[in-house]
């Protein structure tokens, strides 16, 4: 039988479970260009707390390989699958096909001996969108919304592009900070109210304020009541957020900040006190129900956690980096800029899955994060890597090792990658 390789495990927990709870990722390069060939399956853990880092060029298979390791999670046994959720925050709108199973490369997965499998996603669409999706014959499970009361100051900000310190800034700050403290619950109108009836401000401010807010008004996201933790968050599940209707706006990305920062923080908190919980459980032998470990996948992650300035996801997710692995969330960062995403992420990454890069800027960032242990550089890894669609160098933190390896096929249907005009073009030999 062939020897598995490891990846993402300590000695204990490698001696203690072996192989077990591991999402198998692809097979091990052995040889250079035509010499090279597939040996031994390279698997990796998911059942502690991680920082995954997915990086390659455009069309090199990050988001592909991302969907790789959800379809992984949903395959786990049972008993160590009801510990863990997926929460995948969908930026190109390409995850809701993962329901169907990929059945367009039937004849690649024949070869892993892997079937065509459609995974039981929950999908959420944004509230305001829902309409798309039904005239689109895309079938959603849900809707999201956000309680405007639970954005802080600095989020409206921060997705506004205002600086702290202007009239704008410390205006918006003034009236959030009373809304909160006389109603507790308010809404984007009571805000405009607020604004219109503050003494302080010009009215040019008020003005370019209440516009502002009456936009967000219309992004379909805000109500009284939004969707509960528990309804995002259930054991075993792999719930896709689909985010990517607001690139249709022109303050895009800063929404989806927005989004994935309120999001994160509540993920934080909902974690945290289930930790509580389950230590509480360990110590006093009482059974009590939590809410389960969680991993968040983020794609264009350079976009909510950048190197350079701030979003309204920038301090949540920084959190979750530098703490996350306590309360039990894991992160999977998924970019085609490295050296674009922010510097703590880059170091506290554990498990660095590499497609094929040739900026040097990227390069860079990369070689930053591994060099101590990386016997040649990891532009020689990469290049030595063959030219094919999924081939990607792995590079572990834990084992200080990087194996070059062919992730496998996906099961269910990847929605990703570009468009072709020769699909109804017949070929004449």
């Amino acid at each position: 039988m062939v020897e598995k390789i490891v990846v993402g495990r300590d000695r204990d927990d490698l001696k203690k479970y072996g192989e077990l709870g591991t999402a198998f990722l692809g097979k091990h390069i052995v040889g250079k260009g035509e010499d090279a060939h597939l040996t031994n399956p390279v698997m990796m853990d998911v059942t502690r707390p991680h920082v995954m880092l997915v990086c390659g060029k455009r069309g090199s298979g990050k988001s592909y390989s991302a969907g790789i390791v959800s379809e992984e999670i949903a395959a786990l046994p049972e008993e160590i699958r009801s510990n863990l959720s997926v929460i995948m925050f969908d930026t190109m709108g390409i995850y809701w096909s993962m329901k169907n199973p990929n059945e367009k490369d039937k004849e690649i997965l024949k070869e892993w001996e892997i079937k065509p499998e459609g995974l039981p996603i929950q999908l959420f669409v944004p509230k305001g969108y829902a309409s798309d999706y039904e005239e689109a014959g895309v079938v959603y499970d849900s809707t999201f919304n956000l309680v405007c009361s639970e954005l802080a100051a600095e989020d409206w900000v921060l997705t506004f592009g205002f600086s702290f310190v202007d009239e704008y800034g410390t205006t918006i700050e003034r009236v959030i900070k009373s809304l909160k403290k006389s109603k507790g619950g308010y809404s984007i109108q009571d805000i405009i109210n607020s604004i219109e009836n503050d003494k302080r401000s010009e009215q040019k401010v008020k003005d370019a304020l209440i516009n502002r807010f009456a936009a967000a008004d219309s992004w379909g996201i805000f109500s009284e009541k939004g969707t509960k933790m528990e309804d995002l968050i259930k054991p075993g599940t792999i719930s896709v957020l689909d985010i990517s209707h607001y690139m249709q706006i022109s303050t895009a990305w800063s929404v989806r900040s927005m989004l994935v920062g309120l999001l994160s923080r509540k993920i934080y908190h909902a974690r945290s006190m289930a930790r509580k919980a389950e230590e509480l459980e360990m110590m006093t032998g009482e059974s009590r129900q939590t809410m389960p470990m969680v991993w968040i996948m983020i794609d264009e992650a350079h976009q909510f956690l950048p190197s350079d300035g701030q979003t309204a996801a920038t301090e949540p997710l920084l959190t979750l980096v530098k703490q996350g692995r306590e309360p039990g969330i894991s992160l999977l960062f998924i970019t085609q800029r490295p050296n674009k995403l922010h510097e703590d992420a880059l170091a506290q990454s554990d498990i660095i899955l590499a497609h094929r890069l040739t900026a040097e800027a990227d390069l860079t960032a990369l070689r930053g994060i591994m060099q101590t242990y990386m016997l040649d550089d990891i532009q020689e890894y990469i290049n030595a890597l063959p030219r094919k669609k999924g081939t990607a160098i792995v590079l572990d933190d834990n084992s200080e090792r990087i194996y070059p390896i062919q992730c496998r096929p996906r099961k269910s249907w990847h929605a990703g990658g570009s468009p072709t005009a020769m699909r109804e073009v017949s070929v004449l030999g």
